[in-house]
């Protein structure tokens, strides 16, 4: 009996994890890798960070080395899209014309960018930020000291602001919504956003672009205000939509995500789908969740390979987050909601603090500033569903890695 062929569409984190982890689980069979990018699945988080500054060579973007991916037999495809998927034939055809059956599928497609429609907008000099080709092209923009406006407060547009401040760039960030980093919380979005007033950075709120201005270079950003901003490059940070162009052309469930079950399976047998594109449940939440971030692409990796070769475990993970501002790291652990008891635990004053999340006793998130141990021990407390007396969380001569290991042991030996 021939050796089955599983694919992979899209060699990002998620898709680079999978095929690595299915090689070292003892898959033996044809294993396809298909990317339109043409680098070799590498990380995306320096690329508004340590890359983008000049800190991170590329090399150490990169999962693995080319060699590591011919020695464990991946046909890596790179610069190749898949047209179609045959969802009864159970085949991909490429762009041109080629024909791969498959047993298993994995859909590790990413999202792209959101772009603003806006009149100027395919003038140079208005900009998404996603790839490693982005990110080369604006190092290199950025040493010229070009005047930046930045569309979006969020975790992209708030990094790329403080990477274009350090190389000396003036910079503007425009936030429609009225909340700088409000996926945060209003408190810590208004402690980073102090962060980058005293950077020099100017934060407008409620402000956004009516039309971009110039010839066929950006020459300036006139706002809804109707104040005009003169502007040499404008990064737009509005976040990303999933790309489930070819599940929803091969009729899977999607919500725009690809919706997948516990093993992260989609509606369609044999089909996953894993990264920034798949929507799963999580019992743990009680809800459906689609997470684009570095940490979900990575363990949701891991997990679909197993998920693949049979394996019949649940993908529920801790959701975690960190973002860099300046000379500052923000950590998060759990889901950040409104309408729960917030207890602090520090000093903002100090740049070094937690602000925890309590609802019904159960700790839910803890967002911590320079305070890897807090984030540690929430992460804990989080798993060992034990309750919560909010006064110990705030008091700083409680221990809480001593606390916190306690209660995991005992939620073990339960």
């Amino acid at each position: 009996m021939p050796s089955p062929t599983f694919c992979i569409i899209g060699a990002g984190m998620a898709g680079g994890r999978t095929a690595i982890s299915l090689r070292e689980r003892g898959f033996e069979g044809r294993l396809v890798l298909i990317g339109d990018e043409p680098e070799l699945p590498y990380e995306r988080p320096p690329l508004s960070k340590g890359y983008l500054s000049g800190e991170l060579p590329q090399g150490k973007l990169f999962l693995q080395p080319r060699q590591e991916y011919r020695e464990r037999a991946i046909e890596w495809r790179p610069e190749t899209r898949v047209s179609e998927i045959d969802r009864h034939g159970r085949t991909l055809r490429l762009a041109n014309g080629e024909l791969i059956s498959f047993a298993r599928l994995l859909l590790a497609t990413g999202a792209q960018p959101r772009r603003l429609d806006r009149p100027g907008a395919d003038l140079a000099g208005v900009v998404t930020y996603r790839t490693l080709a982005d990110a080369d092209s604006l190092r290199a923009r950025l040493s010229g000291q070009p005047r930046v406006v930045v569309v979006g407060a969020g975790f992209l547009g708030s990094e790329l602001a403080a990477a274009a401040r350090r190389q000396g760039c003036p910079v503007t960030i425009l936030e429609l919504g009225e909340a700088f980093l409000s996926p945060l919380g209003p408190l810590i979005g208004a402690f980073c956003a102090d962060l980058h007033r005293q950077a020099g950075v100017e934060i407008l709120l409620r402000e956004t672009v009516a039309r971009f201005l110039g010839d066929s270079q950006l020459e300036a950003v006139e706002l809804a205000s109707g104040r005009s901003l003169p502007c040499d490059l404008a990064l737009i940070c509005l976040g990303v939509e999933p790309n489930s162009q070819l599940a929803v052309a091969a009729g899977l469930e999607t919500d725009p995500g690809v919706v997948v079950d516990k093993h992260c399976q989609s509606s369609l047998e044999g089909v996953f789908a894993a990264g920034d594109v798949a929507s799963w449940w999580s019992p743990r939440w009680d809800q459906r969740l689609r997470v684009e971030h570095y940490d979900n692409a990575h363990q949701q990796g891991l997990f679909v390979a197993g998920a693949m070769l049979g394996d019949g475990s649940v993908y529920d993970p801790l959701p975690y987050f960190w973002t860099e501002q300046y000379d500052t790291m923000v950590q998060q652990v759990g889901i950040v909601s409104s309408g729960r008891e917030q207890v602090i635990r520090g000093d903002s004053a100090s740049r070094s603090f937690s602000l925890f999340q309590v609802r019904d006793g159960l700790l839910k998130s803890c967002v911590a500033v320079n305070r890897f141990p807090d984030l540690a021990a929430a992460r804990r407390l989080i798993n060992s569903g034990a309750q919560i007396p909010p006064a110990l969380l705030e008091d700083p001569t409680v221990d809480l890695r001593a606390w916190s290991q306690q209660l995991e042991e005992e939620a073990k030996s339960l």
